[in-house]
């Protein structure tokens, strides 16, 4: 039995995408308000700044988002006081506590100070303690939770 074969204009070939400098000519004749507004300076650097802006303040609350840190920044926004004294006021081991005061020193919100053999620590960025006051009161509000 001898097949038939079909004559090459007959068989139907896909469509080959365009080259890119085919899709460049079209993006260049694309109509002046469809086309993509030039970008300034100025914007940039507005940008830039937005995202310095956004990842400090990420890394802001990246710090302060462990329970321990923020028991500490509770501890301490009366008076500074030494690694012995925040023992006393928290539930946590001595080498859990110096980590977590380490990483609030690297963040630049508490500072240190030694006097003989005992390390005082105290905060040194106010905002912090706002932003923990803010939305510690506003969760407590919202969860009728007594807060102080």
């Amino acid at each position: 039995m001898a097949t038939k074969k079909t004559p090459i204009s007959a068989v139907k070939v896909k469509a080959v995408p365009k080259p890119l400098a085919a899709k460049k000519a079209a993006v260049k004749k694309m109509p002046a308000a469809a086309a993509p507004a030039k970008v300034s300076k100025k914007a940039i650097a507005k940008s830039v700044d937005m995202d310095l802006m956004f990842d400090l303040a990420a890394e802001t609350f990246r710090v302060m988002s462990a329970p321990m840190r923020l028991k500490i920044i509770n501890c301490l926004c009366s008076e500074e006081k030494n690694v012995g004294q925040l023992l006393d006021e928290i539930n946590t081991t001595q080498p859990n506590m110096s980590q977590h005061l380490n990483t609030l020193f690297k963040a630049k919100i508490l500072g240190r100070r030694r006097e003989g053999v005992q390390i005082y620590y105290r905060i040194i960025n106010e905002r912090v303690v706002t932003l923990c006051r803010a939305v510690c009161t506003q969760i407590a509000i919202d969860s009728d939770i007594e807060h102080v």
